[in-house]
Protein backbone atom coordinates (compact mmCIF):
# COMPACT_ATOMS: atom_id res chain seq x y z
CA UNK A 1 0.00 0.00 0.00
CA UNK A 2 2.86 2.37 0.78
CA UNK A 3 3.96 2.23 -2.87
CA UNK A 4 0.67 3.86 -3.88
CA UNK A 5 0.41 6.36 -1.02
CA UNK A 6 1.77 9.28 -3.04
CA UNK A 7 -0.56 8.58 -5.97
CA UNK A 8 -3.58 8.24 -3.67
CA UNK A 9 -2.76 11.52 -1.90
CA UNK A 10 -2.33 13.26 -5.27
CA UNK A 11 -5.71 11.98 -6.52
CA UNK A 12 -7.42 13.11 -3.31
CA UNK A 13 -5.91 16.58 -3.71
CA UNK A 14 -7.12 16.71 -7.32
CA UNK A 15 -10.64 15.74 -6.22
CA UNK A 16 -10.60 18.56 -3.68
CA UNK A 17 -9.27 20.97 -6.32
CA UNK A 18 -12.29 20.30 -8.54
CA UNK A 19 -14.47 21.90 -5.85
CA UNK A 20 -12.63 25.15 -6.48
CA UNK A 21 -13.21 24.69 -10.22
CA UNK A 22 -16.93 24.64 -9.44
CA UNK A 23 -16.60 27.80 -7.35
CA UNK A 24 -14.73 29.82 -9.99
CA UNK A 25 -16.89 28.60 -12.89
CA UNK A 26 -19.20 31.36 -14.07
CA UNK A 27 -21.22 29.32 -16.57
CA UNK A 28 -23.30 26.24 -15.93
CA UNK A 29 -21.56 24.24 -18.65
CA UNK A 30 -18.22 24.73 -16.91
CA UNK A 31 -19.76 23.71 -13.58
CA UNK A 32 -21.09 20.49 -15.11
CA UNK A 33 -17.66 19.77 -16.64
CA UNK A 34 -16.08 20.18 -13.20
CA UNK A 35 -18.65 17.73 -11.77
CA UNK A 36 -17.71 15.24 -14.49
CA UNK A 37 -13.98 15.65 -13.74
CA UNK A 38 -14.67 15.12 -10.03
CA UNK A 39 -16.60 11.93 -10.78
CA UNK A 40 -13.85 10.61 -13.07
CA UNK A 41 -11.17 11.32 -10.46
CA UNK A 42 -13.20 9.51 -7.79
CA UNK A 43 -13.50 6.56 -10.16
CA UNK A 44 -9.74 6.54 -10.76
CA UNK A 45 -9.20 6.74 -7.00
CA UNK A 46 -11.42 3.68 -6.50
CA UNK A 47 -9.44 1.77 -9.12
CA UNK A 48 -6.15 2.75 -7.48
CA UNK A 49 -7.37 1.69 -4.04
CA UNK A 50 -8.67 -1.59 -5.45
CA UNK A 51 -5.31 -2.31 -7.07
CA UNK A 52 -3.36 -1.32 -3.96
CA UNK A 53 -5.47 -3.18 -1.40
CA UNK A 54 -6.66 -6.15 -3.44
CA UNK A 55 -10.28 -5.25 -2.65
CA UNK A 56 -12.05 -6.09 -5.89
CA UNK A 57 -15.30 -4.51 -4.74
CA UNK A 58 -13.55 -1.19 -5.35
CA UNK A 59 -13.64 -1.90 -9.09
CA UNK A 60 -17.43 -2.20 -8.90
CA UNK A 61 -17.51 1.05 -6.95
CA UNK A 62 -15.33 2.64 -9.65
CA UNK A 63 -17.73 1.51 -12.39
CA UNK A 64 -20.75 2.82 -10.49
CA UNK A 65 -18.95 6.09 -9.81
CA UNK A 66 -18.15 6.63 -13.48
CA UNK A 67 -21.67 5.72 -14.60
CA UNK A 68 -23.58 7.70 -11.96
CA UNK A 69 -21.31 10.59 -10.95
CA UNK A 70 -19.59 11.20 -14.30
CA UNK A 71 -22.48 10.13 -16.52
CA UNK A 72 -26.08 10.14 -15.34
CA UNK A 73 -25.94 13.05 -12.88
CA UNK A 74 -24.12 15.44 -15.29
CA UNK A 75 -26.61 14.42 -18.00
CA UNK A 76 -29.56 15.33 -15.73
CA UNK A 77 -27.90 18.62 -14.79
CA UNK A 78 -27.21 19.44 -18.44
CA UNK A 79 -30.84 18.76 -19.35
CA UNK A 80 -32.00 20.99 -16.51
CA UNK A 81 -29.67 23.80 -17.57
CA UNK A 82 -30.84 23.75 -21.17
CA UNK A 83 -34.47 23.59 -20.06
CA UNK A 84 -34.69 26.34 -17.47
CA UNK A 85 -31.47 28.37 -17.23
CA UNK A 86 -31.89 30.88 -20.03
CA UNK A 87 -28.70 32.91 -19.58
CA UNK A 88 -26.78 29.92 -18.17
CA UNK A 89 -24.66 32.21 -15.99
CA UNK A 90 -23.95 31.26 -12.38
CA UNK A 91 -25.07 33.88 -9.86
CA UNK A 92 -24.23 34.01 -6.16
CA UNK A 93 -24.94 36.21 -3.16
CA UNK A 94 -21.22 36.68 -2.38
CA UNK A 95 -18.50 37.86 -4.74
CA UNK A 96 -16.04 35.35 -6.21
CA UNK A 97 -13.21 36.59 -3.98
CA UNK A 98 -15.28 36.17 -0.83
CA UNK A 99 -16.40 32.72 -1.96
CA UNK A 100 -12.80 31.61 -2.52
CA UNK A 101 -11.71 33.09 0.80
CA UNK A 102 -14.54 31.34 2.64
CA UNK A 103 -13.78 28.04 0.89
CA UNK A 104 -10.06 28.26 1.76
CA UNK A 105 -11.01 28.94 5.39
CA UNK A 106 -13.22 25.84 5.41
CA UNK A 107 -10.41 23.72 3.99
CA UNK A 108 -7.90 25.11 6.49
CA UNK A 109 -10.28 24.47 9.37
CA UNK A 110 -11.00 20.92 8.19
CA UNK A 111 -7.31 20.03 7.96
CA UNK A 112 -6.57 21.70 11.29
CA UNK A 113 -9.35 19.96 13.21
CA UNK A 114 -8.95 16.50 11.67
CA UNK A 115 -5.17 16.73 12.04
CA UNK A 116 -5.59 17.16 15.78
CA UNK A 117 -8.06 14.26 15.95
CA UNK A 118 -6.28 11.59 13.91
CA UNK A 119 -2.67 12.72 14.23
CA UNK A 120 0.07 12.31 11.66
CA UNK A 121 1.22 9.09 10.09
CA UNK A 122 -2.28 7.63 9.98
CA UNK A 123 -2.07 6.40 6.39
CA UNK A 124 -4.90 7.16 4.01
CA UNK A 125 -7.12 8.63 6.70
CA UNK A 126 -4.71 11.52 7.24
CA UNK A 127 -5.34 12.88 3.73
CA UNK A 128 -8.81 11.57 2.86
CA UNK A 129 -10.75 12.64 5.93
CA UNK A 130 -9.87 16.38 5.92
CA UNK A 131 -10.43 16.56 2.15
CA UNK A 132 -13.79 14.81 2.54
CA UNK A 133 -14.94 17.11 5.35
CA UNK A 134 -13.80 20.11 3.29
CA UNK A 135 -15.95 18.94 0.38
CA UNK A 136 -18.98 18.43 2.62
CA UNK A 137 -18.67 21.90 4.14
CA UNK A 138 -18.02 23.61 0.80
CA UNK A 139 -20.94 21.72 -0.77
CA UNK A 140 -23.21 23.05 1.98
CA UNK A 141 -21.79 26.54 1.40
CA UNK A 142 -22.57 26.24 -2.34
CA UNK A 143 -26.16 25.26 -1.59
CA UNK A 144 -26.59 28.33 0.63
CA UNK A 145 -24.71 30.91 -1.44
CA UNK A 146 -25.65 30.13 -5.05
CA UNK A 147 -29.01 31.36 -6.29
CA UNK A 148 -30.29 28.80 -8.77
CA UNK A 149 -31.70 25.45 -7.59
CA UNK A 150 -29.56 23.71 -10.21
CA UNK A 151 -26.46 24.87 -8.35
CA UNK A 152 -27.97 23.65 -5.10
CA UNK A 153 -28.21 20.21 -6.72
CA UNK A 154 -24.49 20.55 -7.53
CA UNK A 155 -23.85 21.40 -3.88
CA UNK A 156 -25.70 18.23 -2.87
CA UNK A 157 -23.57 16.18 -5.26
CA UNK A 158 -20.37 17.69 -3.79
CA UNK A 159 -21.54 16.80 -0.27
CA UNK A 160 -22.27 13.22 -1.32
CA UNK A 161 -18.90 12.96 -3.05
CA UNK A 162 -17.29 14.10 0.19
CA UNK A 163 -19.13 11.38 2.12
CA UNK A 164 -18.10 8.83 -0.50
CA UNK A 165 -14.46 9.97 -0.31
CA UNK A 166 -14.52 9.64 3.48
CA UNK A 167 -15.88 6.11 3.15
CA UNK A 168 -13.42 4.77 0.59
CA UNK A 169 -10.43 6.70 1.91
CA UNK A 170 -10.68 5.93 5.58
CA UNK A 171 -11.84 2.30 5.40
CA UNK A 172 -10.23 1.22 2.09
CA UNK A 173 -13.70 0.60 0.74
CA UNK A 174 -17.21 0.41 2.15
CA UNK A 175 -19.31 -2.76 1.90
CA UNK A 176 -20.78 -3.06 -1.58
CA UNK A 177 -24.37 -2.95 -0.34
CA UNK A 178 -23.66 0.37 1.40
CA UNK A 179 -22.12 1.80 -1.77
CA UNK A 180 -25.13 0.71 -3.82
CA UNK A 181 -27.45 2.34 -1.29
CA UNK A 182 -25.54 5.62 -1.41
CA UNK A 183 -25.51 5.67 -5.21
CA UNK A 184 -29.24 4.99 -5.38
CA UNK A 185 -29.98 7.68 -2.78
CA UNK A 186 -28.02 10.40 -4.55
CA UNK A 187 -29.36 9.37 -7.98
CA UNK A 188 -32.98 9.41 -6.82
CA UNK A 189 -32.37 12.70 -4.97
CA UNK A 190 -30.93 14.39 -8.06
CA UNK A 191 -33.73 13.11 -10.28
CA UNK A 192 -36.40 14.34 -7.85
CA UNK A 193 -34.74 17.75 -7.51
CA UNK A 194 -34.44 17.95 -11.29
CA UNK A 195 -38.18 17.33 -11.66
CA UNK A 196 -38.91 19.95 -8.99
CA UNK A 197 -36.77 22.49 -10.85
CA UNK A 198 -38.77 21.86 -14.04
CA UNK A 199 -42.07 22.24 -12.19
CA UNK A 200 -41.00 25.44 -10.42
CA UNK A 201 -39.88 26.97 -13.71
CA UNK A 202 -43.14 25.94 -15.41
CA UNK A 203 -45.27 27.39 -12.61
CA UNK A 204 -43.41 30.65 -11.92
CA UNK A 205 -41.33 31.22 -15.10
CA UNK A 206 -38.20 31.54 -12.96
CA UNK A 207 -35.94 29.47 -10.73
CA UNK A 208 -34.02 32.40 -9.27
CA UNK A 209 -34.34 31.99 -5.49
CA UNK A 210 -34.21 35.77 -5.09
CA UNK A 211 -37.36 36.16 -7.18
CA UNK A 212 -39.06 33.19 -5.55
CA UNK A 213 -38.67 34.79 -2.12
CA UNK A 214 -40.93 37.61 -3.29
CA UNK A 215 -43.78 35.11 -3.58
CA UNK A 216 -43.97 34.70 0.19
CA UNK A 217 -47.00 36.28 1.81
Amino acid sequence: MQNYQGLVDFLIELVLATVFLIIIARRFNNVIMAVIIQGVLLGVLCITLGWATGNYEMYIAALLTLVVKAGIIPFVLNKAVHKVAINRVVESFLSLKLMLLFAFCLVFTSYLVTGQVIGKGSGLIHEALPAAISMMLIGLFLMINLKFPIMQIVGLVVIENGIFLAGIGTTHGMPLVVELGIFMDILVGVLIMGVLVFQINRSFDTIDTKNLRNLRG
